[in-house]
């Protein structure tokens, strides 16, 4: 049972496991092509349904925290190696191992010569190790727990992303999944004064009974509140209207969502049980003016069309707070407020997804310098009745330390000359 245990680590742990597993979606990937057009959004939505899928995706944070583990035991064991205590495993530690016949040359002789070309050293009863340079395991296990992260978020967003797309209505409570919000004070767009974004839009929630303070809510970076991300989306309004026709005494009152932003796009408004259709539009700013200027100011200089059928019966602006009469017709506009089409995204996954950016940054900061400047380099020899067991390896700078480690073998050779 232990043997099999072994073998399922040691396969899991492999190498081989994170490209096979992005080949397999890959090829996931070009089958669900074939089908739909929203191919990714088809195949997240095909691993969140499937447990199997999941399971094969979740083999890939697997294998890196087993990976992190192996590295960590493995460097653990070179240390111990190093400071003479064992001898195990020098095969798999060491990229080279040579056995000399045992030199009359003293240890302290060779710890001399190795000291004389910049190696420190360090000697034990019958072992010597020298080594020079900084050691890349802190940053190979940075890279390795931030890819583990990076998966694993991608494996938790897929698995247990949830999103509620809902009105952000000035004036009214947040509307968020939890129903947890405070009440909406205002809603605005302004010129942005950062490098980026051409606009700031920003949502002033008032405090909640719920025990949230008062919240300021922008595009980026996306805020978390009641358990929720917030992601404003489209810009609109809400109009509050009052119609009346020939035919239709009693009137008709109701509150319209209006999705007319950028200027000029057009939003319809069917007035139940009558032949009757109201098509708003924002009217198109003046040439050199601010496109969004009607939203940032919250004068909205709304137009609309009225129509019976395919009829255009007449057009006009809507004066907020009036009303336009004309042949029988009656049309109310009493107020008018802005709102943004705001998705509430509750995904724990971008935690670690941005856990992973910060330490990959940190492993690349200090793998880099490392590599190039303080590569590490060591040697062990091991001196036995009859023969000395030398190895050696580097991080980096491997021919001048190959040099350094095979002229300390011709020493020691020269002894038993």
């Amino acid at each position: 049972m232990s043997r099999l245990l072994n073998v399922i680590l040691t396969a899991v742990s492999s190498r081989a496991i994170p490209p096979l597993v992005i080949g397999f979606f890959f090829l996931l990937y070009i089958g669900v092509a074939f089908f739909t057009d929203e191919t990714l959004i088809a195949l997240m939505a095909l691993t969140h349904d499937s447990v199997i899928l999941a399971a094969i995706l979740f083999l890939i944070p697997l294998n890196y925290t087993l990976r992190m583990v192996r590295e960590t035991m493995k460097y653990r064991k070179m240390r111990t190696v190093m400071t003479g205590k064992t001898a195990d495993g020098r095969a798999e530690l060491f990229e080279e191992q040579v056995e000399i016949p045992r030199s009359p040359m003293a240890p302290a002789d060779l710890e001399s010569r190795l000291a004389d070309v910049g190696y420190k050293t360090g000697r034990s009863e019958n072992s010597l190790s020298a080594w020079r340079g900084v050691s890349l395991f802190p940053a190979r296990l940075l890279f390795l727990a931030g890819t583990f992260c990076l998966f694993t978020g991608i494996l938790v967003s897929i698995t247990t992303r949830t999103s509620n797309r809902r009105m952000v209505i000035e004036g009214e409570p947040l509307p968020t999944p939890g129903g947890t919000g405070g009440t909406v004070e205002r809603i605005s767009l302004a010129q942005s004064s950062g490098p980026i974004l051409i606009r700031d839009l920003t949502m002033e929630v008032a405090p909640s009974n719920s025990g949230y303070g008062k919240k300021t809510f922008g595009i980026y970076p996306p805020s978390l509140y009641g358990g929720a991300f917030i992601y404003p989306r489209f810009l609109g309004l809400e109009l509050l209207l009052r119609f009346s026709a020939p035919g239709i005494p009693s009137g008709y009152e109701k509150k319209c969502i209006l999705n007319c932003y950028p200027p000029g796009k057009e939003h319809s408004e069917v007035i139940p049980n009558s032949p009757y259709r109201i098509v708003f539009s924002v009217q198109e700013p003046a040439a050199g003016s601010e496109r969004y200027s009607s939203y940032i100011t919250g004068n909205v200089p709304l137009q609309f069309k009225l129509l019976k059928g395919s009829e255009v019966l007449f057009t006009g602006g809507a004066p907020i707070g009036g009303e336009v009469v004309r042949d029988g017709y009656r049309l109310g506009f009493p107020g008018i407020r802005r709102l943004v089409v705001t998705d509430f995204i509750g995904d724990y996954g971008v935690f670690f997804i941005w856990a992973a950016g910060l330490i990959l940054a940190a492993a690349g900061c200090i793998w880099l310098p490392v590599r190039l400047l303080f590569p590490r380099r060591e040697m062990f020899f091991r001196f036995e009745p009859d023969v000395t067991y030398a190895c050696s390896r580097a991080e980096g700078g491997a021919r001048k330390h190959a040099g350094v480690f095979h002229e300390t073998l011709d020493l020691l050779n020269a002894g038993n000359g």
